[in-house]
């Protein structure tokens, strides 16, 4: 048996040992073949007799050269495994997205695509003049939506870069291509990531910090959402990899990329400063990158005065009402804690990285960012759910372009052979344990729960007169999306004028009912406590399990 056939057969056992560990055994059939692998002890005796004779045999040196062998068909490897990756990321993407417009920001981004593509993002609500409600432009206004004006108009509160993407792939490819969107730039997040790493570190680098960013719990949550997250890697991810290019064109495209990542995410537009320093520090091409990102920022400021009133002013408030000194505390605490629980301490490897990396000009542009994005969210609002990591993902792919150089330097200094066998195994162990994250936290179950918004919707349609005013919170929009109702926001409704509320909408010819999502029912009986209506003390018209549609008797 040659020394590479040992060497082989010696991996392969110890990868069946690893991988019995992480999943706890499988079985099934295989071409006919009934396999069950429940034990990890007995491949690891064999890898360990097959290395000994081994080396008894041949010698340590000896396999020290076919490591190097090995390494040498990895790097051979690296894109078109880089490439495998982004199509899976891809399929997986497409097999398990969403596909609905439901909540806030799916609602908002997937119903503001249709208003451009009716090139009228204003929208208009007379009735709400014959409708002495107190506040009654924010509570006619659902999630995702606000109040403008005194002429009873409400404008959606995104950015309009994503919602410009899902309207042209709508038209293209009508409904499917708009839900298709984030994860066609999902898969080219995960070629760019490749791409950035073999640019700046090695193919082998490149790849397994494309694998990387594929396994990470936040990237497939969002993945799944049609939301801005992964565009707005994309195309930052895409503006630092041509900052870096050395073609003719490479800083007008990286221009061309910051402006249509400002235009998806306008809060990180600071960032665009980091790759124009660069380039004005290194090289020419700072004057062609900073006119293509004119553009971007132009249509930014162009859409916000149309719509809010002013070229600094945005859809989600006033700046004093997002960000505070005080939450620093809590998002460093928050941020750092779920990174560690889904990257696992391994990210400490990009430490490495930062010590051995040459030119330093490469880390240093890449620390500044990361610190870019990193700084962008510190002082914004907290949230309490990990996948708020997704606010982060613009820095993901440079943070693991950093952890898998410093992961290479550090194995470097060990010998060749063991650093096969930390290659094989270790990258195993980590992503059994993000896949087990992602699985246990409901990351590929999302289709099905976001359904309900669907299904309501179209209950709603058919079960409803035209005259319906529905009550919601959550469903607010996705009751207007699928059930073409007009919806009014129970928590714009003042506690102690729930009754007044309902005997108004009937008295000017409307007929309410009110739907509310499972975890709401507490939330809408605590707030209406005093009043009858309030407490839904009456059997629901319809029972979805997670969702209630209550039609409220008359007093």
């Amino acid at each position: 048996m040659s020394r590479r056939a040992i060497l082989l057969a010696g991996l392969i056992l110890i990868l069946w040992a690893t991988l019995v560990f992480v999943t706890g055994g499988v079985a099934g059939t295989v071409l006919g073949i009934r396999v069950s692998l429940h034990s990890g002890v007995r491949p690891l005796a064999l890898a360990a007799i097959l290395f000994g004779v081994g080396v008894f045999l041949h010698g340590w040196r000896a396999f020290d050269a076919d490591a190097d062998w090995l390494a040498r068909w990895a790097s051979r490897l690296a894109a078109p495994t880089a490439a495998a990756v982004a199509i899976v990321v891809l399929c997986v993407g497409l097999r398990y997205d969403t596909k609905s417009a439901g909540g806030s920001d799916p609602y908002g981004y997937v119903s503001e695509a249709d208003l451009w593509l009716n090139l009228h993002l204003r929208v208009a609500q007379p009735f709400v003049s014959e409708l002495p409600i107190p506040f009654a432009d924010r509570a006619f206004a659902p999630l995702g939506y606000a109040p403008v004006g005194d002429d009873h108009v409400i404008v959606p509160t995104y950015p309009p870069g994503l919602p410009l993407l899902m309207a042209l792939a709508k038209l293209t490819a009508g409904r499917a291509g708009l839900f298709a969107v984030v994860p066609i730039l999902g898969a080219t997040a995960i070629w760019l990531c490749y791409l950035l790493g073999a640019r700046v570190a090695s193919p082998v680098v490149g790849a397994v910090a494309a694998i990387a960013l594929a396994a990470s719990p936040a990237f497939l949550f969002m993945l799944m959402q049609p939301m801005s997250d992964i565009p707005a890697a994309a195309f930052w991810t895409a503006a630092i990899l041509f900052t870096l290019g050395s073609k003719r064109f490479s800083a007008p495209l990286a221009g061309a990329c910051c402006a249509a990542a400002i235009v998806i995410r306008p809060n990180l537009a600071p960032l665009a400063a980091i790759p124009f320093g660069y380039l004005l520090w290194t090289r020419g091409g700072w004057r062609t990158f900073a006119l293509a990102v004119v553009p971007g920022a132009a249509l930014v400021a162009a859409f916000n005065a149309h719509l809010y009133g002013s070229p600094l002013a945005s859809g989600y408030g006033e700046v004093h009402s997002l960000y505070a000194w005080r939450n620093a505390s809590i998002n460093l605490r928050q941020y750092s804690g779920w990174l560690l629980d889904t990257q696992t301490p391994i990210v400490f490897a990009s430490l490495a990285a930062l010590l051995w990396t040459r030119p330093r000009r490469i880390p240093v542009l890449f620390v500044l960012f990361i610190g870019g994005v990193f700084s962008a969210y510190l002082f914004y609002a907290p949230f309490d759910a990990w996948w708020y990591l997704r606010f982060l993902l613009p820095m993901f792919p440079l943070l693991l372009i950093l952890t898998a150089a410093g992961a290479v330097a550090v194995t470097a200094r060990i010998p060749r052979l063991l650093q096969v066998l930390a290659w094989t195994i270790v990258p195993v162990l980590v992503l059994g344990y993000q896949i087990d994250y992602a699985v246990s936290r409901g990351v590929f179950a999302q289709r099905e729960a976001e359904r309900r918004y669907e299904i309501v919707g179209h209950y709603v349609a058919a079960s409803t007169p035209a005259n319906a005013v529905l009550l919601s919170m959550q469903h607010s929009g996705s009751l207007r999306y699928y059930g073409h109702r007009t919806t009014l926001r129970y928590d714009s409704i003042a506690p102690e004028s729930l009754d007044s509320t309902i005997a108004l909408l009937r008295e000017k010819g409307y007929r309410p009912f009110i739907v509310l999502d499972e975890w709401e029912v507490p939330v809408f009986r605590g707030r209406f406590a005093l009043s009858e209506t309030g407490r839904l003390a009456w059997a629901p018209m319809a029972d979805f399990s997670t969702v209630r549609v209550y039609e409220p008797p008359p007093r």
